[in-house]
């Protein structure tokens, strides 16, 4: 039977410790001050660490998992890619560690985004379903803060 590691914690790269001081990502430059990881211009002094996102990002330990097949992706792969990464950026406004992993293509008809947080996979997903219709399911993991999300046409 495989632990989890993570029950006490449903978000185990989110730190429950305040940190002192100012900390930038070196590898993102996000800047973590009043208790938030924020885009703001880095000060002049500062620790380093690396932000959730990015921990998520190197560790290929990904919150949401969006799958898009459809014979569209042929002819309409640059727009939906636009929307796509849209949807991120309108994300990134309420928090910058919502953030596009990888995107991976496998196939002519099938693309598979990994994203930082489920509720960003979601999100596109539903807005990839508004703007082209087709079939959306989404699937929560019970015990990970972890979305599926499937989209068909």
């Amino acid at each position: 039977m495989k632990s989890n590691i993570y029950a006490y914690n449903e978000r185990p790269y989110l730190s429950s410790k305040k940190h002192k001081g100012v900390v930038v990502c070196p590898q993102c430059k996000l800047v973590f001050i009043d208790g938030k990881w924020k885009k703001t211009a880095i000060p002049d002094s500062y620790a380093e660490q690396l932000c959730p996102a990015c921990r998520r990002i190197n560790d290929s330990y990904f919150g949401g998992i969006l799958i898009l097949k459809s014979e569209l992706l042929k002819t309409k792969k640059d727009e939906i890619l636009n929307l796509i990464k849209n949807k991120e950026a309108s994300s990134q406004i309420a928090n910058p560690l919502r953030r596009i992993g990888k995107i991976e293509q496998k196939g002519e008809d099938e693309l598979i985004i990994y994203t930082t947080f489920e509720h960003l996979a979601t999100s596109i997903g539903k807005a990839v379903k508004r703007a082209y219709k087709g079939e959306l399911t989404i699937q929560y993991k019970e015990d990970e803060k972890a979305a599926r999300v499937y989209w068909k046409k």
